[in-house]
């Protein structure tokens, strides 16, 4: 289907080309691991010295299957396809000239707000400030070549964190941070506001959530550094894969998406799990830590490889996976914050003060319940709607008008 806006502002779907459903499908497999992920984070981060030391078998393996295949890969491919987004939004015939720009940051400007909205009520690991903000930072790079933006997307995803685990293996010491704390006492800071987020004041648990945020840069500054810069090379590799329809014709790119399994998958799963070792408490100090650290590279590595096995998969042998999942891929926002929503009353002391209460292996069988669940509700939302609650929203703010949200019956 390609857009049009008729004279009242009101987005309309006239018949085109078909929807790129592996785009959606891909998209509500690295959901799956955001949920995760996210649910885990929101306790990990107080209680997480006790999930491995406390926990049996099956939560160590749960952690480990966490740390290893999740941690950072699915957050790294929804940031390229948010790229592969911008770049569709691109390519429609009216892309061009100044009303384009005027929507794309209006589009932007939502998106920021609906992000601010989910960091202070929700969740402190909002995505969606960083995606409004270096979306709008895109346009800068609209008319640049093809060879261009890939050189700069690559260096931006693979350059930092070398620099900072090589400026570590020089000094032998972890990088500085903005706060001027060692890591034990960063540390400390996060497990200081457990306070705010098991009382049941509301105002509190929100305050706690900005703070949070501001922390997280002035603690973790070079993670945070090498993250954020990350994030924009994963936009304008999107950007050049929706450019040059990559996975809208996953048969012409076959033998480059092969290449690219085959090099990212193996090589991304030696480095995560170097990564890993120091959220599992390894110890590592001089060269070692800076190794450690230097590793974080293979988390966007492995995505790579992530977004070209499932694209081989779901536009061949895997079309019912396809089928199964596009609904909540094209709900992505509407599961990302209802699961925020839902992880934050369950653990948190506004709502059923879970949190400490259950074991790793639990929180992943929590996880995959609630994302299972917004599969099911995606699909019959989507039957009877044309967009998800928050998308709807997102486009109607967008347009400054309220969008139909009701389908047409099919004219026979």
């Amino acid at each position: 289907m390609t857009i049009s806006i008729n004279t009242q502002g009101v987005e309309t779907l006239r018949p085109a080309q078909e929807r790129l459903h592996v785009i959606d499908a891909i998209r509500a497999v690295a959901l799956y691991g955001v949920i995760t992920f996210n649910i885990l984070g929101m306790v990990a981060v107080f209680v997480g010295n006790s999930l491995f030391p406390k926990g049996g078998p099956l939560d160590v393996m749960s952690l480990l299957f966490d740390l290893i295949l999740v941690q950072g890969k699915a957050r790294s491919v929804f940031a390229l396809l948010f790229g592969v987004g911008f770049g569709l939004l691109m390519n429609r015939p009216s892309a061009a000239g100044r009303t384009f720009i005027r929507f794309y940051l209006r589009r932007m400007t939502v998106l920021l707000a609906i992000g601010i909205f989910n960091l202070t009520c929700l969740f402190f690991g909002d995505i969606l400030i960083l995606y409004a903000l270096l979306g709008m930072v895109l346009l800068l790079f609209r008319s640049w070549n093809d060879r261009s933006i890939v050189r700069l997307g690559l260096g931006l995803v693979l350059i930092p964190s070398l620099v900072v685990g090589a400026v570590e293996a020089i000094t032998g010491a972890p990088m500085p941070n903005l706060a001027g704390l060692a890591r034990q006492q960063a540390d400390s800071v996060f497990a200081a506001s457990m306070s705010a987020y098991t009382s049941t004041s509301t105002l509190a648990y929100m305050h706690a959530n900005l703070r949070y945020y501001a922390d997280h840069y002035m603690t973790d500054t070079s993670y945070a550094v090498v993250y954020d810069l990350s994030v924009l090379g994963l936009f304008l590799l999107g950007l050049w894969i929706a450019r040059n329809g990559v996975l809208a014709d996953v048969e012409r790119w076959q033998p480059l998406l092969r290449r690219v399994m085959w090099i990212c998958l193996p090589l991304g799963l030696v480095l995560s799990l170097i990564h890993a070792t120091r959220r599992i408490g390894i110890t590592a100090h001089g060269l070692n830590y800076a190794l450690v650290t230097a590793a974080y590279v293979g988390l966007p590595i492995m995505a790579f490889g992530y977004v070209a096995a499932l694209a081989l998969f779901l536009s061949r042998r895997g079309r019912w996976l396809q089928r199964a999942l596009s609904p909540m891929g094209r709900m992505a926002l509407t599961g990302y914050l209802g699961s925020n929503a839902i992880g934050s009353f369950v653990w948190y002391g506004w709502g059923l003060g879970r949190m400490g209460s259950w074991n790793a292996a639990a929180i992943n069988l929590f996880a995959l319940t609630t994302y299972i669940a917004f599969c099911v509700f995606s699909a019959s939302w989507l039957s009877i709607f044309r967009f998800g609650p928050a998308e709807w929203l997102w486009r109607s703010l967008t347009y400054g008008r309220r969008q139909p949200l009701l389908k047409r019956p099919t004219p026979r």
